[in-house]
């Protein structure tokens, strides 16, 4: 990922993942003594992309674009003003489908599963990007080593690798709103167990 700076002020690539694609995001930061102070994020809401890397190198691309005017990136007001005119919105507009194939099937095409519930659609982007973290990590880690068997199992049986996480990651939210609820410790062993039997969703 890389970063472009002008005096004080840097701006920084980034992706946006709503767990159902991947938008550009671009975050406008103050470097000083200290660490640095976020001025503005934004997302292009309009531009989905199946991967992380896609989103990064547009979101690469348009800082790209807004250097070759040298009177832009001296001023993250005229910066931002550039981006909101090719289509950029602060993150905090960011805004869930009304429904899944309201706004996903169409950009998604063979890739579009369904959504699990409705609330898939509306959820909290932030919670859900910290939820798909633990959830690459477990996979990524082995700890458990279930999670990394569910995910090459259900990969041989044909579901995409983007599904497969988001189906972990709902055990995985129901596990910790269940331990917040009855204030016991996260129960390891029912988790495996309804990993060994993804794809079934068990109920709430």
């Amino acid at each position: 990922m890389k970063t472009k700076r002008k005096k004080n002020l840097q701006y920084v690539p980034g992706a946006a993942d709503d767990g159902l694609g991947f938008f550009p995001a671009i975050t406008c930061q103050i470097m000083g003594d200290g660490p640095p102070r976020v001025r503005w994020v934004v997302h292009h809401r309009r531009r989905q992309f199946h991967s992380k890397k896609e989103a990064l190198a547009s979101a690469n691309a348009e800082i790209a674009l807004a250097f070759e005017d040298s009177s832009l990136p001296s001023s993250a007001e005229r910066f931002l003003d550039h981006l909101r005119q090719r289509g950029f919105s602060e993150l905090m507009d960011f805004r869930m489908a009304k429904t899944f194939d309201e706004d996903r099937r169409s950009v998604l095409g063979d890739d579009f599963q369904p959504a699990f519930g409705e609330a898939a659609a509306r959820h909290d982007p932030v919670l859900h990007a910290s939820i798909m973290e633990i959830v690459n990590r477990q996979i990524t880690e082995r700890n458990p080593p279930e999670a990394r068997e569910t995910f090459e199992r259900l990969l041989a049986e044909g579901y995409s690798p983007e599904h497969i996480r988001r189906m972990i990651g709902l055990l995985v939210a129901r596990g910790i709103t269940e331990t917040l609820m009855s204030r016991k410790p996260f129960d390891v062993n029912r988790y495996i167990e309804h990993l060994r039997k993804l794809p079934e969703i068990p109920p709430p």
